[in-house]
C-alpha cells in the first residue's frame, strides 16, 4: 500500500519579543520587566529575519514587552515590512504610546495589518485604547481588544464592546492564563496537543521556544543562532516544558513525540 503524501508543515505565527521593557507594570504578566527591561538589538533583529526567510509561516508577530517603547520601533517594523512583504504582520500592544505619540502611530500604520490590544485595570489604559481604536479602523487595520476579566469592571466591558461594535472592532475576553499564577499542577503523562506548528517565540537574545507561554531563559530549545535552525523549528518534541505542570492551556496528547510529517488523509472515490 503506498504511502500517504506528506503536507508541508507551516508555522502559523513567528513572535518576536523585541523588549522586555514596558510602559506598565500588570501584576500578571511574565513577559516584561518595566524600565529595567532591556532591547533587542537592531543586529540581532535583522539575524532573526534572515532566519525566519528559511522557513514556512504565516504571521510575523512584534510584541514585548511593550514593543512601541524600543527606540528603533519605527525602524524595526519598516525592515520587517521589508523582509517579510508576504507575512500578516501583527503588533501586540497597550496602545498608551500610540495614543501620546504621532509617529509611533504613522509607523504602526505604515507596517502593521492587526493590532492586538490589552485593556483592562492593569493596563490602565481605557483613554488611549478609545483613542486609538477608531484611528486604527479608520486607515483599515484589523483591530482586538482583549480584556481580562479578573481585571475589569462590568461597565468598563461594555463600554470597550460597544466601542468595538461601533468601529468594527474585535472585543475578546480570557482569564489570566499566565504562568503560575496559582492554578492547581496538570497530571502529565504526554506532550501537550495544542502545538502543532503553532507558534515559534522569539527572546530578546535570540533564544527560542515553541509555545506562548513560555519563558525561554529557562526553556528555550534552540536559537536562531544554530546552524540549523530551520530543522530544529520542525523538529518533534520529546521533552515537556518547565511550566508545562502550571499551564491553563495543557492538554495531554497522549504521545511521546509531536510527529514531524503529518500525513494528509487518504481519500477514495
Amino acid at each position: 500500500m503506498p504511502n500517504a503524501p506528506v503536507r508541508e508543515r507551516i508555522l502559523k505565527t513567528a513572535k518576536i519579543k523585541i523588549t522586555t521593557k514596558c510602559n506598565r507594570s500588570c501584576d500578571f504578566c511574565i513577559f516584561a520587566n518595566g524600565a529595567q527591561g532591556e532591547n533587542m538589538p537592531p543586529e540581532t533583529f535583522s539575524t532573526i529575519l534572515d532566519r525566519l526567510q528559511t522557513i514556512p509561516f504565516r504571521q510575523l508577530h512584534i510584541n514585548g514587552g511593550e514593543p512601541t517603547v524600543h527606540r528603533d520601533f519605527p525602524d524595526l517594523s519598516s525592515l520587517a515590512r521589508k523582509r517579510l512583504p508576504d507575512k500578516v504582520m501583527v503588533l501586540g500592544t497597550n496602545a498608551i504610546t500610540l495614543a501620546r505619540n504621532k509617529p509611533l502611530m504613522e509607523a504602526t500604520l505604515a507596517s502593521y495589518d492587526q493590532v492586538l490590544i490589552g485593556c483592562d485595570d492593569e493596563h490602565g489604559n481605557y483613554a488611549e485604547v478609545h483613542t486609538v481604536v477608531p484611528a486604527l479602523r479608520a486607515a483599515g487595520k484589523t483591530v482586538v481588544v482583549n480584556s481580562v476579566l479578573e481585571g475589569i469592571s462590568q461597565d468598563r466591558l461594555t463600554r470597550l464592546a460597544e466601542l468595538c461594535t461601533a468601529y468594527g472592532a474585535i472585543h475578546v475576553t480570557n482569564h489570566v492564563h499566565h504562568i503560575d499564577v496559582g492554578q492547581p499542577a496538570n497530571t502529565l503523562g504526554g506532550l501537550c496537543a495544542r502545538y502543532l506548528d503553532q507558534h515559534l517565540m522569539i527572546e530578546v537574545d535570540g533564544s527560542c521556544y515553541r509555545c506562548f507561554n513560555a519563558m525561554a531563559k529557562d526553556d528555550s530549545e534552540f536559537t536562531v543562532w544554530d546552524h540549523d535552525f530551520a530543522v530544529k523549528v520542525f523538529a518533534p518534541r520529546r521533552h515537556h516544558y518547565r511550566f508545562c505542570g502550571k499551564c491553563h492551556e495543557y492538554s495531554d496528547s497522549g504521545a511521546s513525540v509531536i510527529p514531524v510529517p503529518l500525513p494528509l488523509p487518504i481519500t477514495t472515490t
